[in-house]
């Protein structure tokens, strides 16, 4: 390995280490800031603590500090490796390694985010202002969120070497790998394509997620079934229009397998995310309508009998417990019919060349 490509292997490490360092503090100061009941001199006392926490934003540094260390490390994994033609066994380690570690830090900062958002639902009756719930849970999501896209885009769309260029040195073309390369993925359109296709579904999500928190404290922390509906439409939507971005970005690359590769991977992150989306909602939306169901049986009385059950039977529960309940199944079939006829859509103008349409065909049996 030379001296570049050991640094590659030395960033994330370097991130590794002063992460934990950084997560080590974030443990120590959370001693000082109380959450829950204590023993004091007048017995258990309950104090829920501050709004904004220093805990909150330690550990998000300490995931920034190894996301980014392990981005620069990537980048430069990623130049020493296609320049070698794909012959250097040491840049290839190294650039697999740094692959690894970028994986590491999006997967550590999305569990991040979702980790404040879950932890801001159970704050046990804490008085809550505004500026307080932006600084404690909206700012630190957002922060999470841009540091995620940034992450991933850097690695995938706006990287500066080309792996088509790459292969054909590899199988002894006469391409450089730094010139002569079809640099479709240098298309501001399709770079445009790509990075929406990747950071949509992360974005609306993020937003939902602030959005449904939102809610949560105008209706005095709780979520009505019609809320959800709007949450998971905004997901809904991301993971829509990132699909047809990504087939947009595949239908405009012509002759180069480096962009259709970087297209094709954003459209099956999409893929993967409304699998988990349409699982997720549809069993929402069964136990939910259960529970709308059974609430004709309890609602407003002690002992239910057959006329109790009859006369709860009105139009109030019909819109506002049940209706959204079957929305989010509709919800989720509409969103999954216009994501697969998103991804198999013949496009108008057949310009791509054999190797787009086949990257495309390939992509569509994932």
């Amino acid at each position: 390995m030379n001296k570049k490509t050991r640094g590659a292997v030395l960033l994330p490490l370097i991130g590794l280490n002063l992460g934990w360092f950084v997560f080590m503090a974030a443990a120590f100061v959370g001693l000082f800031e109380p959450d829950g009941y204590y023993s004091g001199p007048m017995g258990d006392v309950y104090n829920p603590g501050p709004e904004v926490r220093a805990t909150t934003y330690l550990f998000l540094g300490g995931i920034a500090l190894f996301s980014v260390l392990a981005s620069i490390a990537h980048s430069r994994a990623d130049h020493e490796y296609h320049a070698s033609g794909a012959k250097d066994a040491g840049a290839r380690a190294a650039f697999s390694f740094a692959t690894v570690a970028v994986i590491v830090g999006l997967v550590s900062g999305a569990i991040y985010a979702i980790s404040v958002f879950m932890g801001s639902f159970s704050n046990n009756g804490q008085t809550t202002t505004p500026l307080g719930r932006f600084l404690g849970v909206y700012l630190p999501i957002l922060m999470a969120t841009v540091l995620v896209v940034l992450v991933l885009l850097r690695a995938t769309v706006f990287r500066k070497s080309s792996p088509a260029a790459t292969r054909a040195a590899a199988v002894g073309g006469h391409m450089h790998p730094a010139h002569d390369a079809p640099a479709a993925s240098a298309d501001p359109e399709v770079k445009k394509a790509l990075a929406l296709g990747l950071s949509l579904p992360i974005i609306t999500t993020a937003f939902a997620m602030i959005l449904g928190l939102m809610f949560w404290d105008l209706q005095n922390r709780e979520l009505s079934s019609w809320t959800w509906v709007i949450i998971q439409s905004v997901i809904a939507f991301g993971i829509i229009a990132g699909t047809r971005y990504s087939m947009k970005a595949i239908r405009s690359v012509s002759g180069s397998h480096s962009g259709v590769s970087g297209a094709v991977g954003a459209m099956n992150l999409n893929f993967v995310l409304s699998i988990i989306f349409g699982s997720i909602v549809t069993l929402m939306s069964f136990t939910m309508g259960f529970a709308a169901i059974d609430q004709l049986k309890w609602r407003s009385v002690i002992t239910p009998t057959a006329k109790t059950i009859l006369n709860n039977l009105d139009a109030k529960w019909a819109f506002v417990d049940f209706a959204p309940t079957y929305v989010l199944l509709l919800l989720v079939s509409v969103a999954v019919f216009f994501t697969l006829v998103s991804r198999h859509a013949k496009a108008v103008d057949k310009k791509a060349s054999p190797a787009v349409d086949s990257a495309a065909d390939h992509s569509h049996t994932i």
